[in-house]
């Protein structure tokens, strides 16, 4: 059977998304690009391609290092979910998660783990000048994200050393043998804590703390979390976030004891 012929660049197509499009091949086959690299090869001015690149890195499809090279971004690698529950959950969700806001001032989030990493599938950002980003679709390693690590907790050992001691793809290398037991370590202490905190690990001067979800045959599906800038998390995680938190998991666990998910292939 011949393969079928390449499709010709459409009439109607969006160029701001074709070039977004090409950068992201660009990304993936050559590893690293500058702003002034994808200016040329898109042939649009460093300002364009600036803007472009932030736009990827924003939803995670991008990172930049100090010297301002852009590298990969762990959404660029995530390979689809593929969870035909996934819709139901957020839905149940999305009512708790925008009461959690405005009880707390902050932006609330609401992740599922997909093996090493957790892919958000919503946030109600807060109504107020302190604000975090919107995560809708971002993907992050579980264990930098305040949810990723409250779900990691609940994972036994000889799971999470199938995680993380192994060579991932391409033959990039998991965590030695010290950081593994780092942490496991610190697994266990959130753990025995129940709440998982995240101090400026995923985002610069944003700190988060986050809680895991049960469904009712108590696996943990799911984490909802809030999202704080740095400066006023430290004041109030203990006696505002995780009270918070903790009231709006039981409730969605509650909905949860009366919704079937159909979670098969969890």
């Amino acid at each position: 059977m011949r393969n079928p012929p390449l499709p010709e660049r459409p009439p109607s197509a969006v160029g701001s998304l074709d070039r977004g499009l090409r950068l992201l091949q660009l990304l993936r086959d050559y590893g690293s690009l500058r702003v002034m690299d994808a200016a040329a090869d898109l042939d649009i001015s460093r300002s364009s391609a600036h803007r472009l690149l932030q736009t990827l890195a924003y939803r995670g499809f991008a990172v930049q290092d100090e010297s301002h090279v852009y590298f990969p971004g762990p959404s660029l690698d995530a390979a689809p979910a593929r969870l035909a529950w996934t819709k139901t959950f957020r839905a149940l969700c999305q009512p708790h998660l925008e009461v959690l806001s405005r009880r707390s001032g902050e932006s609330a989030n609401l992740m599922i783990r997909v093996r090493d990493t957790v892919r958000f599938l919503g946030t109600v950002r807060a109504q107020s000048v302190y604000a975090t980003n919107d995560r809708d679709g971002v993907v992050m390693p579980a264990h930098r994200a305040s949810g990723g690590k409250a779900l990691l907790a609940t994972l036994p050992e000889d799971e999470l050393r199938q995680l993380y001691r192994r060579s991932g793809p391409g033959g990039t290398p998991g965590l030695d043998e010290d950081e593994f037991r780092s942490l496991t370590k610190t697994l266990a202490q959130i753990s025995a804590r129940g709440f998982a905190i995240n101090f400026e690990e995923t985002e610069r001067g944003v700190a988060a703390v986050g809680v895991a979800i049960n469904d009712r045959a108590g696996a943990a599906i799911g984490a909802i979390s809030l999202s704080s800038h740095a400066a006023r998390f430290t004041g109030l995680v203990d006696r505002t976030f995780v009270p918070l938190l903790l009231d709006t998991r039981a409730q969605i666990e509650k909905d949860l004891q009366i919704i079937d998910l159909e979670i098969r292939d969890h």
